[in-house]
């Protein structure tokens, strides 16, 4: 599909959609059938990550026809997964596997690698890379109990690339490594180890190491520039919480996105030799996303924002690319645009284009000729026509903080007057909603329901102040914004006071029971999924707890009074839960595990409250396998339309 014919279809989006039919709970729960698209060094092939019969593969193929050359589907209960070009006719992937009680796939940090035309495939590195090294002064490869981090595939070298290694063992006095690694062999040789646990590596994009991170024993994030004999803790006090991004070879400087104290985080330059630091850009509500960076030379010229809907803010013209770039937006108008990689000499790359009602599609783009050519659809089963469109909107809190919300309402809602609304919160606490696809909000949408997304106190990319006025306050402060993010919405207009919901997954859940606990005049009904119910738990069960810096983030975030803990736990609050209940989990979630549902329903169950449940046997923390999904869907739609739905009014 050309381009004109691609915009013809988005310019479709504007017709009014009246007479849509819902889209199928079978559409919404299906995993995309493409992942990711990346265009080879030379620009000859693409590497697919695709779903196939329920499994991820990777597809090589030639770009002028495609055609395919090569495949990687892995027997057994192992997957692909992110993969990256080392060098002009060699893909190396990580491996995700299958534990026999879990349904989604799992990274141990294994590497494989592959040609391009499907030959010579071996893993080089993880537990499973060992040889017999009996007999032979060859030296070969090793098993090896650890995860690794590509840090440069180090394209212009056929051989090796750099690898930053971080061990299984979850104490504070093991550190990882940094080694080239032979992407034929798979045998390693050292270069240097890293300062601190948790951490990588950071390259000048052309092998040469020049950072390292970590954390220490407090939690506390270290940046260490690369010296002769090892690294050098960065003392600069712009830079005591800074992440590298990219480098500058003709400036000779470093990028780096740092922290500010109470502000948000900026882009600054750094000249090592000269200990100069400068400030590039800085937003004066949201964080920084991401950087784009200049084709060919790979240097940093603009970034990614998101204060409510996508942005893009350039501080270089990047020999012409960022012209370019902006011509691109304003042809994929109302969508959000990034290139997923570009050949090495920076003439052509792979777009993907995605939005609220588009999950992903990749476009090959010529940057000499502007010739821009569709090539793959992440979901070519879904009608954007048919999907809701999600709306940003902001407000006030009692205490004076700006509240993003996502509002996601059904079709021909202009209509249909103040609607039933979920709340949805998101999970982490310290994560955030983004503008773009999200299943849960179209499931829901598309059965009539206005879907209500907080980024309350605590949610991440909102600026330093923002992130830390979350601590501590998972039942406190952080409730009180989504409660006025649901009185906003009614004051508002949008939705049916005596209609509304509340359901999320992870801290979602757990803010599900606590926020009406908190707040019981608001809601209807609660479900939650995967949801953490007991504080004091987090550090008796699950995986959070097994590495010391997991107890240094949940002293941090959650405190070690265990009178605090239970007062903002909703299992020692079951006598305010007098409203109708759905407890969701799978029995092998190690985030937040079944304990805590467990726990929860049979407190439940013999007070009288009226609760329903949902455990999923060989589920995590979330549900992977799509029949199970379905499961969870049609049973979460039916709670919600017997509570607030068409089902309530029948009654």
């Amino acid at each position: 599909m050309r381009l004109t014919a691609y915009l013809c279809f988005l310019f479709s989006l504007i017709a009014p959609s009246a007479f849509a039919a819902p889209v199928p709970l079978d559409d919404l729960i299906r995993h995309p059938e493409v992942h990711q698209v990346k265009l080879s060094p030379t620009g000859t092939h693409l590497a697919v990550l695709r779903q196939f019969e329920g499994e991820r593969v990777l597809v090589i193929m030639t770009l002028s026809p495609l055609k395919i050359t090569g495949s990687l589907r892995f027997r057994g209960q192992e997957e692909v997964g992110q993969f990256y070009w080392a060098s002009d006719d060699r893909v190396v992937a990580e491996v995700m596997t299958k534990r026999a009680a879990l349904e989604a796939p799992v990274n141990y940090g294994s590497l494989f690698a592959i040609n391009a035309d499907g030959t010579r495939g071996k893993n080089i590195f993880g537990y499973a890379a060992g040889e017999q090294q009996t007999g032979s002064r060859i030296k070969k490869a090793e098993a090896t109990y650890a995860h690794a981090t590509i840090i440069d595939p180090l394209v212009d070298d056929k051989n090796e690339i750099l690898i930053s290694t971080y061990p299984w063992a979850r104490d504070w006095e093991t550190h990882g490594d940094v080694y080239r690694l032979n992407i034929f062999t798979g045998v390693r040789r050292p270069v240097v180890g890293l300062p601190q646990v948790g951490g990588r590596a950071y390259t000048d994009g052309r092998g040469e190491l020049l950072f390292a991170n970590g954390t220490n024993r407090k939690n506390e994030y270290e940046l260490y520039a690369k010296a002769e004999n090892g690294w050098e803790q960065v003392t600069h006090p712009i830079l005591r919480h800074a992440t590298p991004v990219g480098f500058d070879h003709e400036s000779n400087l470093a990028y780096l996105v740092v922290d500010t104290p109470n502000q948000t985080q900026a882009l600054i330059t750094w000249d090592a030799e000269k200990q100069v630091v400068e400030k590039v850009v800085q937003d004066e509500i949201t964080d920084i996303s991401d950087v784009l960076v200049q084709p060919r030379s790979q240097r940093p010229i603009g970034v990614y924002l998101n204060p409510d809907y996508p942005a893009v803010e350039f501080f270089d013209e990047g020999e012409g690319f960022a012209p370019f770039y902006r011509g691109l937006k304003q042809a994929f108008q109302g969508y959000h645009i990034n290139f997923t990689s570009f050949t090495r000499d920076g003439k052509r790359g792979v777009l993907q284009v995605s939005g609220d009602r588009l999950p992903g599609d990749f476009f090959l783009v010529d940057l000499e000729s502007k010739k821009v050519d569709f090539l793959l659809s992440s979901a070519d089963w879904l009608d954007p026509l048919k999907l809701n469109p999600m709306r940003a909107e902001h407000f006030e809190s009692s205490d004076g903080l700006r509240i993003s919300t996502y509002l996601t309402f059904p079709a021909n809602s202009e209509k249909a007057g103040k609607l039933p609304m979920v709340v949805m919160p998101h999970g982490g606490p310290h994560a955030r909603d983004f503008w773009g696809f999200t299943r849960d909000a179209q499931i829901l949408s598309q059965n009539g329901y206005l879907v209500l997304q907080v980024n309350f106190r605590g949610s991440t990319g909102f600026g330093d102040q923002f992130h830390n006025a979350g601590k501590n306050e998972w039942g406190g402060k952080i409730q009180r914004d989504i409660a006025e993010a649901v009185q906003w919405a009614v004051a508002e207009g949008h939705a049916d006071p005596e209609r509304v919901c509340i359901y999320g997954a992870s801290f979602g859940g757990y803010s599900a029971l606590m926020n009406p606990i908190r707040y019981p005049e608001l809601y209807q009904c609660a479900a939650g999924y995967v949801g953490v119910y007991d504080l004091e738990l987090l550090y008796k069960e699950g995986d959070i707890r097994r590495r010391d810096r997991g107890i240094a983030y949940l002293s941090d975030t959650v405190g070690l009074d265990p009178e605090h803990m239970r007062a903002n736990s909703p299992l020692y609050h079951t006598d305010k839960l007098d409203l109708p209940l759905f407890i969701i989990h799978g029995e092998e979630d190690e985030r937040a595990p079944v304990a805590h549902a467990e726990a929860m329903l049979e407190k439940l169950e013999a007070e009288g409250k009226p609760v329903k449940s949902l455990i999923v046997e060989h589920e995590g923390h979330g549900f992977y396998n799509e029949d199970n999904r379905k499961l969870l869907y049609t049973q979460l739609l039916g709670f919600f339309d017997s509570h607030i739905g068409v089902g309530a009014a029948e009654q």
